[in-house]
């Protein structure tokens, strides 16, 4: 595996000494070190991921290096391995957005100005009175009462077969439910960023990828970042491919469509470029003025959900979550793809960052948390018995996952009757084409591959997913929903769905808990066109 060390001699300080003058010693490369090397390795087998790339920025020195495999059978993950980054690419497109405030090109351009000021025939929300008072900053900091809806988005249209743009997205909003009051409390949405995509594209004339590439990625000498399936798989760098381990194989997963995506999880790159952009934050530097940086990191939204291995709350800035660490306040964001995870995170004041990519879907990201925090407590001399156990913690995440998928009838339907209630009619007459106008279409056939019939439904969005509806009493069901491209637990789930039948007995309506923030009860529902 190639090692990289790109480091800038320190500043020299002459010391008047009695004794004999030794000489300097040059800072050890931490990824260089036996012990760190076999916990990569580690890492890599626990968690069944082909290969990670790990940069380090530590004062004056920047070292990279990378571990296991990024094609198989035997293409090494080097340095200058492309990555996904997820929503790593949420920190970049804030700071296109500070880019056009402080350019002064835009008159009262600010982080405060209404969203609708910009787009005004585009972003609409089901409240009219919210849609004229959600801001910039509002859509940056997930505080917009909007939740994550993340399988609405994407696709293609079903009549033109044309790939729906951060444009239709933006439109899609007004048909999707709300979940909480404007600045209420966090909500995490990847469409929001979309929404920003839009706005700087709008204002820009141009498309985001491009913009970056001119005000932030080229001033940065960011030369291996793209924006693009395309333009990756056309780079002089090598794209890793991204894989699932499933039946004690890995399976290789087609590449994401990002078209609707946009600022919300674009990016491909490197840890060489990624580690030029953590420099010029830690150092206030590059294209960004260092007000534009400050404001980027400024906190403006409490995220309530607690982490074990910190004392204190976290918050959400402009594209980053904003922490505390012994002390040490801390910045950074995750990124995550169907089969790919992302890592990146930095101290001020310890002049000093990370960035990890890896390419299998969440069990990378569990790798480089485990890598990275070590690397941080190295850092900080924490004592062994004061570290925090990520393989302890990540296995429990993943068991909580599996007990909620296999208990998920007892979890939604405590108190069916026993016999369970019959269906209202035969199966077959639930089978349809049914519509949302955000979700857009789903159609339910009947499934023979099962010694049950039951109904299959394949929906072929940004995520792409297939819905297995198991019968529970009467009209409800439990859909029990997996990827296509990365099967296994890791993006598995099973919700609550149900029917309704008309006054003149035709099955009308389907209706499914697709938003977790909408609840148990809450529901998405579909009408049936067909």
């Amino acid at each position: 595996m190639k090692l990289l060390n790109i480091s800038t001699p320190l500043s020299l300080i002459s010391l008047f000494s009695t004794t004999e003058q030794k000489p300097l010693q040059k800072r050890t490369n931490p990824l260089e070190d036996g012990a760190f090397k076999a916990l990569a390795n580690d890492q890599i087998n626990r968690w069944h991921v082909p290969g990670i790339a790990i940069s380090i920025v530590d004062g004056n020195d920047t070292w990279a290096q990378g571990y296991g495999i990024s094609q198989f059978p035997s293409t090494p993950v080097t340095p200058e391995t492309l990555f996904f980054g997820g929503s790593t690419t949420k920190a970049f497109t804030a700071a296109a957005l500070a880019r056009l405030i402080a350019s002064g090109n835009h008159t009262g351009l600010s982080w405060k100005t209404p969203v609708g000021e910009l787009i005004r025939d585009d972003f609409v929300l089901e409240d009219v009175v919210r849609t004229g008072l959600v801001t910039v900053e509002d859509v940056l900091s997930h505080r917009t009462g909007m939740p994550r809806h993340d399988i609405s988005y994407g696709g293609s249209d079903p009549k033109t077969s044309k790939s729906y743009t951060p444009r239709d997205l933006v439109r899609n909003l007004r048909y999707l439910p709300l979940t909480a009051g404007l600045r209420e409390r966090f909500q995490y949405c990847n469409m929001m960023y979309v929404v920003a995509s839009y706005v700087v594209e709008t204002l820009s004339g141009v498309w985001l990828g491009d913009f970056l590439k001119r005000e932030i990625w080229g001033k940065l000498g960011m030369n291996a970042t793209y924006f693009s399936n395309e333009d990756a798989l056309a780079a002089p760098e090598p794209l890793a491919k991204g894989y699932v381990y499933t039946n004690s194989t890995y399976v290789e997963v087609p590449y994401m469509d990002l078209t609707s995506v946009s600022g919300a999880g674009s990016i491909i790159s490197n840890v060489l470029d990624y580690s030029k952009w953590v420099r010029s934050l830690l150092t206030l530097t590059g294209p960004l003025s260092p007000s534009s940086i400050r404001e980027l990191l400024t906190p403006r939204t409490i995220v309530l959900e607690k982490e074990p291995w910190l004392k204190g709350p976290k918050a959400y800035a402009l594209g980053w979550i904003n922490g505390n660490y012994r002390g040490y306040e801390y910045f950074e964001h995750s990124g995550g793809m169907e089969a790919f995870g992302a890592q990146v995170i930095f101290f001020p004041d310890l002049n000093y960052g990370i960035t990890a990519f890896g390419n299998t879907g969440v069990t990378s990201n569990y790798a480089e948390l485990s890598l990275i925090w070590r690397l941080i407590d190295d850092k900080l001399n924490v004592p062994a018995s004061e570290r925090f156990d990520w393989d302890e913690f990540n296995t429990a995440q993943l068991k909580y996952i599996e007990q909620i998928y296999d208990n998920a009838q007892s979890i939604y339907y405590p108190n069916i009757p026993s016999p369970p209630l019959p269906l209202s009619r035969p199966l077959s007459n639930y089978t349809g084409t049914y519509f949302h106008p955000a979700y857009h279409n789903i159609t339910l056939t009947l499934n023979n591959t099962s010694s049950v019939e039951q109904l299959y439904a394949l929906r072929e969005a940004t995520w792409v997913v297939y819905f297995t509806l198991k019968h529970i009493s009467g009209d409800y069901f439990i859909a029990y929903v997996e990827s296509t491209k990365s099967p296994g637990l890791i993006f598995r789930q099973a919700v609550p769905a149900e029917f309704k039948i008309s006054a003149d007995g035709v099955v009308d309506r389907f209706g499914i808990a697709a938003e977790p923030e909408m609840g148990i009860d809450g529901r998405i529902w579909f009408d049936r066109i067909a």
